[in-house]
């Protein structure tokens, strides 16, 4: 992937993080709590494209699949974050 590329994917994904944390923030989130669910719902979807990719391209190694599905799943730790906090599983367990 060259500089320009990553670039653009960086925008694209930074432009999608501000997009959600809008949306948050308007449905009645603080500022700083729609910022941060939009930060790790993005995090946790990072990789789902070149995942998706990986596993429809007949070229792709099977190593580098198994690589990317690794950093799916490690990253899914930030959507169960975002889960917790959007859904306020946090104020449940503290009952």
């Amino acid at each position: 992937m060259s500089f320009w590329e990553s670039s653009l994917e960086y925008d694209l994904f930074e432009s999608m993080r501000r997009h959600l944390a809008r949306v948050l923030a308007v449905e009645g989130r603080e500022e700083i709590e729609a910022e941060r669910a939009a930060l790790y719902v993005m995090q946790g979807l990072r990789e789902v494209p070149k995942l998706l990719n990986a596993l429809a391209s007949s070229n792709t190694p099977d190593g580098e699949t198994r690589d990317i599905l690794d950093l799916v799943l490690v990253n899914a730790a930030s959507l169960e974050r975002a889960r917790t906090l959007l859904l306020g599983l946090d104020d449940q367990v503290a009952d």
